[in-house]
């Protein structure tokens, strides 16, 4: 018979269930082994738990990813291949800079040295009046040209003021120098006092034979400013690489070597070797950096081993090593007993100076610690996620099983129909008995 479209068979039934609903409810409450189960979740809902444990697996994917990228960025830092890199980055230097001072025009691309070999230094010419007495007075005008063929200046000096009164001595070439600076003749002018003796020097702009200058006419004051003290003068000097010397000559002190890389400011006569090199110092500290990240990446795979398939995999990976001993210990880097790195600057130092090419070829030469380095990182980067995690997920999942809240909990979600009284039985024998 049905009643409003219930059959009362099934009302019957779904009364039953109802009630072993409740006779489990209590059972289950006053049950001390489920209490114990509760307490495995610190307390919280299986939900809860499940979200904990997801936040804690997702942090630990995250800080992997980035445990690998630095490890990459700290070994990318070192390999040749990557342009901008300290095993690319050329410093220029100098053995003497008394003789040549050396500096880096545009990016040198090549380690190299250059002998240089300096026997004259560029000069300008330089022109200084005889002396005479700053405070007398002037006995003539002054009319004279300085400069050359290209630029000149006339230089035209009354020896009266405008008032009739006659100009000094010091007047005169004071009032020289002022039409020199202010021409085009490429020369400067200044008056030089001493003890109350006044001269005018004239000193060429620029160094180099083709700017030397003449100075003619009616000098006064400034009489022998014509005679030459100091010969315009070009450099001259020598390079030598790969054993083949050339010889050079410039009108300016500053030379260019490398195709214009490298500025050399000529200093003084004599010897002195060029060299484009690494720096070192930069070395060595990306060195330190590079163990700095594969410890960092040791140390979380280590503590986090348990959580997955991969990250035992990209452990085993790691611990396989950049190097065979003997190589790193010529760049100062040695293993120790928990498979982490010890780098030694100084002895890096040591073994770079003693043997640079040596050194520079384990580090970013074919099968270097760089690029094993590199690759260690990349193939971390490219374990999926799924395996890092897989074995949270597993427990994760086991936790829920053995939950028997969760048991409970997917009969009620399922309706009471799930309720029966044979799966009431069944839920007591397995969580009372």
């Amino acid at each position: 018979m049905a009643i409003n479209g219930v059959n009362s068979y099934m009302g019957y039934y779904n009364y039953q269930a109802s009630i072993n609903n409740f006779r489990l409810s209590q059972a289950l409450a006053n049950n001390q082994r489920f209490t114990q189960a509760m307490s495995s979740v610190s307390g919280s809902s299986s939900n809860s738990y499940r979200n904990t444990s997801l936040t804690s697996s997702m942090a630990f994917v995250k800080n992997y990813s980035s445990s690998m990228s630095d490890l990459m960025g700290s070994a990318n830092a070192l390999r040749s291949a990557n342009q901008s890199g300290v095993m690319n980055d050329y410093v220029v230097s100098s053995s003497d800079a008394s003789v040549a001072k050396a500096t880096e025009k545009l990016t040198v691309r090549n380690a190299q040295q250059m002998d240089f070999d300096v026997q004259q230094l560029a000069a300008a010419q330089v022109n200084v009046s005889e002396g005479v007495k700053a405070s007398d007075k002037a006995s003539s005008d002054m009319d004279f040209t300085v400069g050359n063929a290209l630029n000149s200046v006339n230089v035209k000096v009354s020896a009266v003021n405008s008032d009739g009164s006659a100009k000094t001595n010091a007047d005169m070439l004071k009032e020289a120098a002022d039409q020199i600076n202010r021409g085009t003749s490429n020369v400067k002018a200044s008056v030089v006092q001493k003890d109350g003796v006044a001269s005018l020097q004239l000193e060429g702009k620029y160094t180099g034979v083709a700017n030397s200058f003449e100075v003619t006419g009616n000098l006064g004051a400034a009489a022998g400013a014509d005679t030459v003290k100091t010969e315009a003068a070009n450099s001259k000097y020598s390079v030598t690489v790969g054993g083949k010397t050339t010889q050079h000559e410039s009108y300016s002190n500053d030379v260019y070597a490398d195709s214009y890389r490298i500025g050399v400011e000529l200093k003084g006569v004599g010897k002195t070797t060029i060299k484009a090199d690494v720096d070192s110092d930069k070395i060595a500290t990306a060195l330190s950096d590079l163990v700095g990240s594969y410890n960092s990446s040791l140390k979380l795979l280590n503590d986090n081993y348990d959580r997955g398939t991969g990250v035992d995999k990209q452990l085993r990976n790691l611990v396989a090593g950049l190097g065979s001993e003997q190589s790193l210990k010529q760049l100062g880097i040695t293993v120790n007993k928990d498979a982490t790195l010890s780098f030694d600057k100084d002895a890096f130092a040591k073994n770079m100076k003693e043997n640079p090419s040596l050194t520079r070829s384990l580090i970013s030469g074919p099968g270097g610690i760089a690029d094993r380095a590199f690759s260690k990182g990349s193939t971390g980067m490219n374990v999926s996620s799924s395996s890092l995690i897989n074995g949270d997920l597993a427990s994760a999942q086991e936790a829920s099983i053995t939950n028997p809240m969760n048991a409970f909990s997917s009969y009620s979600r399922s309706g009471a129909y799930a309720m029966n009284n044979y799966a009431a039985v069944g839920m007591m024998l397995n969580y009372l008995i």
